[in-house]
């Protein structure tokens, strides 16, 4: 009895934590006194249903308010909620882009939105471990039902709504979070209307950290994508496979519609998943498994098992992309941020040829700060004084060649599963943000526009591409 107690008390309570009510009719919205920003969180159970509708509609009503908005969505991973640490890095980062010159000069309205779930089940230390297999279906189950998908369709159609003069729209998940933000948007991406042509995503640009589901679901997108595109390297493009190549869509290389960012050292997802993947399949009894294709291959076959316990990141017949050093490189002058310098430098003019600068060391640095969910937007944070400027690239390194990027990213970059909030991560991120939304002649981000999915391709024409 004293041991049940005992669990009982450590669990985490099921919120909602910032709930609306009659006397704080905004609670679960915040901004700091010169309001640069704003800052909302959503709130979701074990069954995906959101714990608090008032949220979404005070959320949804900030974005309309806004007459640029800068959107980011983000859904937290494993061992966090609406009140863990991973609020104030969140908020941190959402605080660091309304300092930015472009958005300040721009008069841009930065806007975050914290999609919250009980990724953090119990609170004591060593138990918590316990939890992983449980929140992984929690996550599966908010990524299945309808309001989380609803929620993310909502808060980008509202960014877009007429008479916006700027409109972006970011989604970013991570761990557990990257299982939902994928699973979420997988379907929304391959939707169809009923005239026959394929529907765009109101969102523009998604990126998915250290994503902590198998591999099935993401072979069966990237195999859908390869029947939809194929690339010309002489555009730079993916275009689509439907009959005149200048007929289908033609999406630009630089502009996937997911990316997936896998640390090389990210034990959880690379190491103990697989574990327990196996585990969990010896127990269920699962032995049988079918083969099914290879994306981009000429008809290799692949078991679903081999899918089933490795995640994106970390699958050989997946992994198309990886981030490779260049070398020492030197701070570019006339930079006005003092804290990691590398994300203003690579957000501020276009990527050239898919290459990015990061300037610390990554060393852990940050972990000092957010220690709880509170975050000050008053406080400033000192420089490290131990910069290291290095040059990296984005490089194709085989497999399919579809706008869905599975990307391979160093430890120096990404340390381990938790290290997206690094700064040479943030750093690595502007860059892909740059790439998605470029800087026109007069050095303003070009418009967003909708993604135009081509129809289904010629059959015949399609498998003649595939044996060549």
């Amino acid at each position: 009895m004293l041991a049940v107690g005992i669990l009982w008390g450590s669990c985490e309570s099921y919120g909602p934590f910032h709930p609306n009510t009659a006397a704080e009719p905004l609670n679960s919205i915040r901004s700091p006194s010169d309001g640069r920003y704003k800052f909302a969180f959503i709130e979701f159970g074990d069954q995906g249903s959101a714990l608090d509708t008032s949220q979404r509609a005070a959320a949804i009503n900030a974005i309309r308010q806004a007459q640029r908005p800068l959107l980011f969505v983000y859904i937290h991973g494993w061992m966090n909620n609406a009140v863990s640490g991973d609020v104030c890095r969140f908020e941190h980062f959402i605080d660091m882009v309304s300092r930015l010159p472009e958005v300040t000069q721009g008069k841009i309205n930065v806007i975050g939105v914290y999609i919250a779930w009980r990724g953090k089940d119990l609170s004591v230390p060593g138990l918590d471990l316990l939890t992983f297999w449980n929140r992984k279906l929690t996550g599966g189950s908010v990524a299945a039902q309808n309001s989380c998908l609803a929620t993310i369709n909502e808060l980008a159609l509202a960014a877009r709504e007429p008479g916006k003069q700027v409109h972006h729209c970011v989604l970013m998940g991570h761990s557990f979070g990257g299982l939902v933000l994928s699973n979420t948007i997988s379907h929304s991406i391959l939707d169809a209307s009923s005239t026959g042509a394929r529907n765009a995503s109101p969102w523009d640009m998604a990126v998915a950290f250290n994503p902590a589901d198998d591999s099935i679901g993401t072979r069966q997108l990237l195999s859908e994508l390869d029947y939809l595109y194929k690339y010309d390297p002489t555009r730079g493009a993916y275009v689509g496979r439907s009959p005149g190549a200048e007929e289908g869509a033609v999406m630009k290389e630089n502009h996937p519609l997911l990316i997936v960012l896998q640390s090389e050292n990210d034990q959880a997802t690379g190491k103990f998943f697989p574990i327990g993947q196996t585990l969990a399949n010896t127990v269920n009894l699962h032995y049988h498994w079918d083969k099914v294709p290879v994306p981009g291959s000429n008809g290799q076959k692949v078991s679903e098992g081999e899918l089933q316990t490795h995640t994106p990141g970390n699958d050989k017949y997946l992994v198309n992309f990886n981030v490779v050093p260049l070398g020492e490189a030197t701070a570019p002058s006339g930079l006005s941020t003092y804290e990691n310098r590398a994300f203003e430098a690579n957000i501020r003019q276009n990527v050239n040829g898919r290459t990015f600068l990061t300037s610390e060391k990554n060393n852990g640095h940050e972990k000092q700060f957010c220690q709880g969910p509170e975050y000050n937007p008053g406080e400033t944070r000192p420089p490290t004084g131990n910069e290291d400027w290095r040059r990296w690239q984005f490089v194709y390194s085989g497999n399919a060649r579809v706008p869905c990027w599975i990307v391979r990213v160093p430890k120096e970059i990404i340390w381990g599963h938790g290290g997206l909030w690094s700064d040479n991560s943030v750093a690595m991120f502007g860059a892909l943000y740059r790439m998605h939304f470029p800087l026109n002649a007069e050095g303003v981000p070009a418009p967003s526009q909708p993604v135009r999915l081509p129809k289904a391709p010629d059959t015949l024409k399609l498998n003649q591409d595939k044996l060549r």
